[in-house]
């Protein structure tokens, strides 16, 4: 019997063993293709996601370099408008000295004038009194000298 039971025992056992092993087997494999499956989309979403990432970072790294390239220029600019802006300082210094110069000389020009003004007043009046002065001398000549003693026409020396 036990010979039987091991036969009877292997005959029922043995095909359901393999049946069942292959039918796990085949649960697994439809397991495994459906895991495969999910894992290459989700690889294909993250190639798409890293494509988009990679996309991103080469715009963001040109848009810096062009940011890079725009401060430089404007370095540059701000370096070319602080030479022109001590160029227009020193300008100005040049013009407020030349200027105070011109003020310094119009004030000195000014009191070289109202001096020589002054003096010009003051020689104008000593004329006018010499003048007067003359005027009265002259007229105290002709009133003191008595007419002429030859007639006119000696004086004058004319032959008729």
């Amino acid at each position: 019997m036990k010979k039987n039971f091991v036969s009877y025992y292997l005959t029922f056992l043995l095909p359901i063993v393999f049946f069942g092993c292959s039918a796990t087997s085949s649960e697994r494999l439809k397991d495994t293709d459906r895991r495969v499956a999910e894992i290459s989309k989700t690889t294909q979403t993250l190639e798409k996601r890293l494509d988009d990432l990679s996309r991103s970072i080469s715009i963001i790294v040109n848009d810096g370099n062009s940011l890079h390239n725009d401060i430089d220029d404007i370095k540059n600019c701000n370096n070319d408008i602080q030479q022109t802006i001590k160029e227009i300082e020193t300008m100005i210094k040049n013009l407020d000295a030349h200027i105070c110069g011109f003020e310094a000389n119009y004030k000195t020009t000014e009191e070289n004038l109202n001096k020589r003004i002054g003096d010009i007043q003051k020689a104008e009046i000593e004329l006018s009194n010499r003048l007067e002065m003359m005027k009265l001398g002259t007229k105290e000549e002709v009133r003191k000298r008595p007419y002429p003693q030859q007639p006119l026409k000696a004086l004058l020396n004319i032959t008729i």
